[in-house]
């Protein structure tokens, strides 16, 4: 059995350099086993770790297999680059319209865990907030975002181009992202802390939340469906859900005794 493991995070480009070792060397998916950097369950079995050595060998896939793939590499799911190479072997050697094959078990779990990083990744987009500081004499705005998988990476592009004009870091647990301006620097193990209590404009949007707030239209099941519980921590307005949800029927009755009044 080889071991290889794959020490980045998402690990997309070291896993493909060395599925690219293991096919040139002809070596079958139950002949190899991938342990994400991430797993603490290392080597249970006592495999002697193999070194990937550069090879020329490059296989042709289809381009849908690449980008599916790229994004596979991004759950946190530890047996993914398993998965991912034993597509990429029967791919090569047995069926290249394999992915078409969308009732396949291989097939359909890979379409699952490329759906919940696009979702993670949306979810980002929808769910931070930031907080202002001052560093080094100007604005500086600070985001910590804890997402489900390793989608980060997946969103500067919509962070850079929608606040391009701010100076700013999104804060993960596995890692951290800076936009000067200029370029974003990435950094391993951000410290939480960094993460600002609240900030001065805060209240303000607290304030227009609560007012923008319908009691006569709130529906709990479909808001947790759009916005689970998992994400309130990072969100400043959630603290003034149980409230708003507790007092919503009076405030709705209260509207419409209202709209009866005459004028």
């Amino acid at each position: 059995m080889k071991l290889f493991t794959i020490d980045t995070i998402p690990g997309f480009d070291e896993w493909r350099e060395q599925a690219r070792f293991c096919l040139a060397q002809n070596i079958a998916p139950h002949d190899v086993c991938w342990n994400a950097g991430t797993n603490t369950q290392v080597n249970l079995f006592g495999e002697e770790e193999t070194k990937t050595v550069t090879t020329h060998f490059v296989p042709t896939v289809p381009k849908d297999f690449i980008e599916l793939a790229r994004t596979a590499c991004c759950h946190n799911d530890a047996d993914r680059f398993n998965l991912l190479y034993r597509l990429l072997w029967r791919i090569t050697y047995q069926n290249r319209n394999l992915l078409r094959i969308v009732t396949d078990a291989d097939v359909l779990r890979l379409s699952a865990m490329v759906k919940s990083v696009r979702r993670d990744a949306y979810k980002i987009t929808a769910f931070l907030r930031f907080r202002e500081i001052m560093h080094e004499g100007r604005e500086h705005f600070i985001a910590w975002y804890e997402p489900e998988h390793y989608t980060l990476e997946r969103v500067l592009d919509f962070f850079q181009t929608r606040f391009r004009n701010m100076h700013w870091s999104i804060l993960t647990p596995y890692r951290a992202a800076h936009w000067d301006g200029t370029s974003i620097t990435l950094q391993d193990n951000p410290d939480p802390d960094l993460y600002p209590k609240d900030d001065k404009v805060e209240q303000y949007w607290l304030t227009y939340y609560a007012n923008i707030f319908n009691p006569a239209r709130t529906k709990k099941s479909a808001m947790l469906s759009q916005m689970p519980k998992k994400y309130w921590n990072n969100m400043p307005e959630t603290v003034l859900i149980p409230e708003l949800l507790r007092t919503a029927d009076k405030r709705a009755k209260e509207m419409i005794e209202k709209s009866k009044a005459p004028r």
